[in-house]
């Protein structure tokens, strides 16, 4: 290791310019070039070395210390490692005068050599050595803050009032909680800037909301983590060979292509960029363009010039999530808004092979993209922020994405959701939220029935769903009826049924949402039903009283209602739906239909019941089957039925004799 101060060993160029320790393992580069990407050289000249103020005062004394009575009670020195702490000099040469007018040595038995073991010469310590108001040294760390403004805080910048928060440069916001050890409401009376930033040398303090309950970042640089990444034995490969990599599989003329069919296809369901600041191939982060082209391989048929580049190849998914997770690994330590938006595309992104869910990955991505975003605070809502309106808009359109994904995903694939409404502000949008989404007022009509959708859907999984209402819902099943009735009622009413006219102008995308909206109106409303039609499955027609027959015979009615009107939109899907995007959820969701039809044939308590259940449970295997050669989408949930046909549903479950026998005639030619 190489002090940054060492004439001896002589450090390089860089890490005396950032003074820190040059750590050359055999020959260069050194640790600190190869994580930042940086050459590394020896060829910049040596600063004249600074003089100690003892020395300077001996050699020439001033009248500050003349008027000083000779003594030095106390030595600051500049930032930088010239004694065993900069900034502090050696204990052995701090004197004071005691009343006799003695010269003593305080703190005699205390001993101050263990600070010379002391690794400090790293940037994550040059904080210490640093009072937020001292001027910043020739040698200043690359990417260091400005000093920070005296001028109280006054209005807000029209253009360049983001300019930490989400900035596609180097900085990591990272939100201060109201029980962190920095209290915001201290916080709030730093004598920040007019962007509401106080900045340190490496760190920044960047207040968002002033009001009853402030809001602030930590704004960092990666710098401080590079220790951290070492640490945790990620492999730290710089942005520009992640880009090169990148560019290796897809070139930047092709990646232009693909973020233009993105707009097309996938911004309808996730409207996550501004139209303002598009991802561009050459330079936006290279997991984000990584993501975005995964994501959108499936559409380049669409382009004439991209389907002639991969007529004979296929696309390059292992190569490019090799990219996101080198990267994912890394930027974890100091997330930032590129990161959440390429977590979100990661978990949405449907699965290359529809026989497959791939659950317990996607779920365990969903957990981590949620930590990411309440990392850089899109659990909150930024309508009062001082920031863009833009920049406002996106944010909330970004979080409602995450909050839609969680829903959805939970109810499919049977999990609790990771968010919970308490403290996740945006669980819905408004007709304000598009500035800048790029998306067409059709479009963005479709999003907010979709938003009116989630809110059903969350009501149902937190009010039917959890794990203490199922409890409850067994003994009390009227309890559980009641609270379906209403939201039952909630979905009919926020249901829009479009005019012929609306239909016809329809462009493709919009079409293909108003098809993934009606899917979740049908998904949400057999929930509902399914879940006050679970506390009568135990019941046996000899202890089923008069009391518990009706509401029994309610439920299973309107069940019968509900898979009906699902199966009759799987029979009206067209061969234009093939050319939509379908979120992974989807997949289970015509699962669910076929299980549930199944549920109500082997709970039926009559052979004349359990016929008709089979015919409706027939007649959608039917049209799956129908379908699915041109609808991927079905194939999971047509496999899963159909693998207890092959098997035998006699050999799979446990059926009452009446069930047996129905199954038996449904069978006979």
């Amino acid at each position: 290791m190489r002090k940054y101060m060492s004439k001896r060993q002589r450090p390089c160029d860089f890490c005396r310019s950032r003074k820190t320790a040059c750590r050359i393992e055999g020959s260069p580069p050194c640790r600190s070039c190869h994580l930042h990407g940086k050459e590394c050289t020896f060829v910049e000249a040596a600063r004249p070395r600074k003089k100690h103020l003892t020395d300077a005062l001996a050699e020439s004394p001033t009248d500050e210390y003349e008027l000083a009575g000779g003594s030095i009670n106390i030595i600051t020195t500049e930032p930088g490692l010239t004694g065993p702490i900069a900034g502090f000099p050696n204990i052995d040469n701090v004197t004071s005068i005691d009343e006799a007018g003695l010269t003593t040595t305080p703190f005699p038995e205390m001993s101050m050599q263990f600070l010379d073991n002391l690794d400090m010469d790293g940037s994550e310590y040059q904080f210490m050595f640093r009072t937020p108001h001292s001027s910043a040294s020739n040698g200043s760390a690359a990417g260091d803050f400005d000093a920070p403004s005296q001028s109280p805080p006054n209005h807000l910048p029209p253009d360049d009032s983001d300019i930490l928060l989400d900035k596609a440069g180097k900085q990591n916001p990272e939100i201060l909680g109201l029980t962190g050890d920095m209290d915001p409401y201290l916080l709030r009376s730093y004598q920040t800037d007019e962007r509401g930033t106080f900045k340190f040398k490496q760190l920044a303090i960047h207040s968002m909301h002033q009001g009853p309950i402030p809001i602030q970042f930590l704004v960092s640089q990666p710098s401080l983590f590079a220790r951290s990444r070492e640490e945790a034995g990620h492999e730290v490969v710089p942005d520009n060979e992640l880009r090169s990599r990148l560019e290796k599989e897809v070139s930047v003329p092709m990646g232009k292509r693909l973020i233009t069919l993105y707009q097309k296809f996938i911004a309808p369901h996730y409207p996550i960029f501004s139209a303002q600041l598009l991802p561009d191939p050459a330079s936006s982060a290279s997991h984000l363009l990584a993501a975005i082209y995964s994501i959108t391989f499936p559409f380049a048929m669409y382009d004439d010039q991209l389907y002639i580049d991969l007529a004979y190849d296929s696309p390059p998914y292992g190569p490019l999530s090799r990219i996101i997770n080198t990267a994912l690994a890394t930027d974890l330590h100091s997330p930032n808004i590129a990161l959440v938006q390429t977590l979100l595309l990661v978990v949405g992104r449907p699965s290359s092979n529809p026989l497959v869910s791939d659950a317990s990955y996607r779920w365990s991505m969903m957990g981590m993209l949620v930590a990411a975003a309440v990392n850089i605070g899109l659990h909150l809502d930024p309508s009062a922020w001082k920031i863009s309106p833009s920049q406002i808009s996106q944010r909330r359109r970004l979080s409602f994405s995450i909050y839609a994904t969680d829903k959805w995903l939970a109810a499919s694939l049977g999990r609790p959701p990771y968010i919970n409404d308490a403290n996740w502000l945006v669980s819905s949008l408004r007709a304000s939220d598009d500035q800048y989404s790029g998306l067409s007022l059709e479009q963005w009509t479709d999003m907010l029935d979709f938003s009116s959708s989630t809110s059903v859907l969350n009501s149902t999984l937190s009010s039917l769903y959890s794990l203490r209402s199922v409890q409850a819902f067994v003994d009390n099943p009227e309890a559980g009826l009641d609270i379906a009735n209403k939201l039952m009622q909630g979905l009919v009413s926020n249901r829009r049924t479009p005019n012929p006219d609306y239909q016809q102008a329809q462009s493709d995308s919009s079409s293909i949402m108003r098809t993934i909206l009606t899917l979740g109106h049908h998904q949400t409303a057999l929930l509902i039903l399914r879940s006050v039609v679970r506390p009568y499955l135990g019941i046996t027609s000899e202890v089923l009283n008069t009391s518990l027959l009706e509401p029994r015979e309610t439920t299973r009615l309107r069940m019968k209602d509900c898979l009906v009107d699902f199966f009759k939109f799987i029979r009206s899907l067209k061969t234009d739906d093939v050319n939509g995007f379908w979120p992974p959820w989807c997949q289970s969701a015509f699962s669910l239909l076929c299980f549930t039809e199944l549920l109500m044939t082997v709970s039926s308590l009559t052979f004349d019941e359990t016929t008709m259940w089979i015919e409706i449970l027939q007649e959608t295997r039917i049209q799956l089957r129908l379908k699915s050669s041109s609808l991927p989408v079905l194939r999971l949930g047509l496999l899963r039925i159909d693998a207890v046909f092959w098997r035998g549903v006699n050999k799979v479950l446990k059926l009452e004799p009446h069930v047996l026998d129905a199954l038996k005639v449904s069978s006979e030619p």
